[in-house]
């Protein structure tokens, strides 16, 4: 194996990789301005709710604001997104006591609120409760900014001219906070947007060309890592974080927080924001806030701004201020389209960072959410926070990215589940399926596999007919050991390749060259976007070869199934996000084609997205949980090159903090839905699949797969 492979792919195809994206990029935004925007497939959460004459009520509050103020339609859309994801929270304030969908403000130093009120003679009640009110109270404070700035009837309709307003509606206290916010709306602008209001009304906005006119704020040094579509970053846009160098640093105003510490940094405290990324970056820089925390987190990307150095007191958690760093996320509790796959990576790294740094357990007696310190009123995170996710994440070193791997480990046809212990005695243990229930008496397989921080998964290496399993350590050493079954136990770990998923990279298992024995894929998931291979032979993996130079990049979800049924695994990637696109790269036998699109929405947010052939016709189909109060269950079928609208399975499966998962437990050919609840009781739940639905949940186990625990 070639141990320099690691300095080689820093090194190959940048022009290449360059010109790939330039052109994914350049075909989004030429079909988004060609193309009017297609009707949204009711894929995620539930149908929309028309008005009369077809048009949802929040469509038709934001197209009559539009021609009233005369401010771009598609511009009052992205903002209400950027603020808020559509969702007034029953009149509810935000953090800095901000309300509605387009969150007007009523705090000491921001009253667009009371702008509203003046300008369009509507009680502050209504305007801070009622949808449309607050619409159409957010376009005419615009349309008044849009007048100070002297814009005239025809840059009025240009919404790149809007830029201006923009910053200044964001109400920042400095320019380049003001900058963040405005470049935020500009990237959804950009990028579009496809959402749902809390009622099930979809909205949506199609991807544009715009260059903003940023007028004096073009000279501004950009906060952001990656500017809205036109803009420039000079090169002393951001400086970054002494305790997180991945972070930006953006001081909290001096009287939010104290200097130095009374206590030994103990705990990691979980929050949310309650407000826009850019909107709580700037409350906790205003002084009459009286708040703040060490970092903040975006939803969209991860990415991540430090505001209170670590050996400083942030004002966050009450009493535990003095031993606690505190983490907000983006984002409102009772939503969670908010807690994007992106940002839980990101978070769990910088919170695996601190534990390592400071000496704090990777465990939830020391990581815990803002309504676990005592002495506080608050609920963040919630109850759509994914605490499971998040600490696998955090204790396996941000690798988990589960599809669909194969689990049938005794050979029977028929799927089992699998559960990794981690910690000093990573002992694993299997229940193999009757048919019609996982074996009452969970048997240990293997005493010693998969330690903590390393990433396991399963498939038929030695192509036996029995599924086996893998483990990757990651990090700088890189090795893959796996450990073949018998039918009953796994042996002893061996290790089948001595350089592959370095880093952080995203390990996953598949069949690539159909020669019936499963291979290991890895995504580098970053900027660069590589996919590696290495073929088994039956008893070790050969070397890393790259099959794609632009798949799965930063914060993709990447999934292995067999799309076209030729035998051979493809990759399947879920953007997520407002996006919710899906992609599939079909598998040669020596490397994956270019990427298409084979899906416009599906799996969006924070939802959980499978991969399996659920109608059995031998092609694998995608699967998305939405794991909240609805808990809804989505299919699309694939006809072998794309797949068909996104139809629901099941309305009642997996809420949130449960892992969903696939496979054919009752040896049907029909790929079925399993759920382990990960909490005390540990209970795992079936649902079978009839071809066209899955059938109500029916516990299989009651105590595998603990808290902590990697199962599947």
């Amino acid at each position: 194996m070639n141990r320099d492979r690691r300095t080689t792919r820093s090194a190959l195809g940048t022009t290449r990789r360059s010109a790939t994206r330039l052109r994914r990029t350049l075909l989004g935004g030429l079909l988004g301005a060609c193309l009017a925007l297609p009707a949204l497939p009711a894929t995620a959460t539930g149908a929309p709710a028309p008005e009369p004459g077809g048009e949802g009520r929040t469509a038709a509050a934001f197209r009559e604001a539009a021609r009233a103020s005369e401010v771009p339609r598609d511009l009052l859309v992205a903002l209400g997104y950027s603020e808020t994801h559509l969702d007034g929270h029953d009149g509810k304030p935000s953090q800095a006591r901000g309300y509605g969908v387009m969150h007007l403000t009523d705090n000491p130093d921001q009253h667009t609120l009371r702008t509203a009120a003046e300008l369009t003679g509507l009680d502050p009640a209504a305007l801070r409760r009622d949808t449309r009110a607050n619409i159409r109270g957010a376009a005419a404070v615009l349309r008044e900014y849009a007048d100070d700035l002297g814009l005239d009837a025809a840059e009025r309709r240009d919404p790149g001219a809007w830029y201006p307003a923009i910053a200044r509606y964001s109400g920042a206290g400095n320019d380049s906070t003001a900058r963040l916010y405005a470049d935020a709306v500009y990237t959804f602008l950009a990028q579009g947007v496809r959402a749902r209001t809390p009622e099930g009304e979809q909205l949506g906005v199609p991807r544009q060309r715009i260059t903003p006119d940023r007028g004096r704020y073009e000279d501004v040094p950009s906060l952001d890592a990656r500017p809205a579509t036109g803009g420039k970053q000079t090169a002393d846009a951001s400086v970054l974080s002494e305790d997180y160098p991945p972070a930006r640093w953006i001081p909290a105003a001096a009287g939010n927080y104290a200097r130095g510490r009374s206590s030994a940094i103990r705990t990691i405290v979980i929050h949310v924001t309650q407000g826009s990324y850019a909107g709580s970056i700037s409350w906790f820089q205003n002084p009459a806030s009286g708040v703040s925390a060490h970092y903040i987190l975006r939803s969209s990307d991860g990415e991540v701004t430090q505001m209170v150095r670590d050996g400083d007191t942030a004002y966050h958690a009450r009493s535990a201020n003095p031993s606690a760093l505190g983490i907000e996320h983006e984002g409102y509790v009772s939503d969670p389209s908010w807690f994007t796959d992106a940002m839980y990576r990101s978070s769990a790294a910088l919170t695996r960072h601190l534990a390592d740094r400071h000496g704090i357990p990777k465990d939830r007696a020391h990581i815990v959410g803002h309504n676990e310190v005592p002495g506080n009123d608050h609920t963040d995170p919630g109850p759509h926070w994914n605490w499971n996710y998040y600490m696998s994440l955090v204790q396996s070193g941000g690798g988990l990215k589960l599809g669909g791997s194969p689990t049938d480990f005794s050979g029977d046809g028929k799927a089992d589940v699998v559960t990794f212990t981690h910690g000093a005695a990573a002992d694993v243990y299997a229940a193999t399926s009757t048919g019609s229930g996982f074996s009452g008496t969970t048997v240990k397989w293997n005493d010693y596999f998969a330690l903590s921080g390393e990433v396991p998964s399963s498939g038929d290496f030695d192509g036996d007919g029995k599924d086996d399993i893998v483990t990757f350590t990651r990090g700088s050493l890189a090795d893959v050991y796996v450990a073949l079954s018998s039918g009953s136990a796994f042996s002893g770990g061996v290790k089948w390749n001595d350089f592959f998923a370095v880093g952080g990279e995203v390990p996953a298992t598949g069949d690539f060259n159909g020669d019936g024995k499963d291979d290991i894929v890895t995504f580098t998931n970053d900027a660069n976007g590589d996919a590696f291979v290495a073929l088994s032979d039956g008893s070790e993996f050969g070397a890393g070869v790259k099959w794609h130079d632009f798949l799965a990049p930063n914060g993709e979800f990447p999934a292995v199934a067999d799309v076209n049924g030729d035998g051979k695994d493809d990759v399947v990637v879920f953007t997520q996000g407002t996006r919710g696109d899906v992609f599939v790269s079909l598998s040669t036998g020596s490397g994956f084609a270019p990427a298409t699109l084979a899906h416009e929405f599906f799996a969006p947010g924070a939802e959980q997205p499978r991969v399996g052939d659920v109608n059995g016709d031998g092609k694998d189909d995608i699967v998305t949980f939405t794991s909240n109060a609805d808990r809804d269950v989505y299919v699309a079928l694939s006809d072998g090159a794309k797949f068909g609208p996104g139809v629901k399975w099941n309305d009642s499966f997996t809420p949130a903090g449960e892992f969903p998962y696939v496979g054919d437990f009752d040896g049907d050919g029909k790929a079925d839905i399993v759920t382990f609840t990960k909490n005390a009781s540990a209970d795992v739940y079936v649902g079978l699949s009839t071809g066209s639905s899955f059938g109500a949940g029916a516990k299989w186990h009651d105590l595998f797969g603990l808290p902590g625990e990697t199962a599947f």
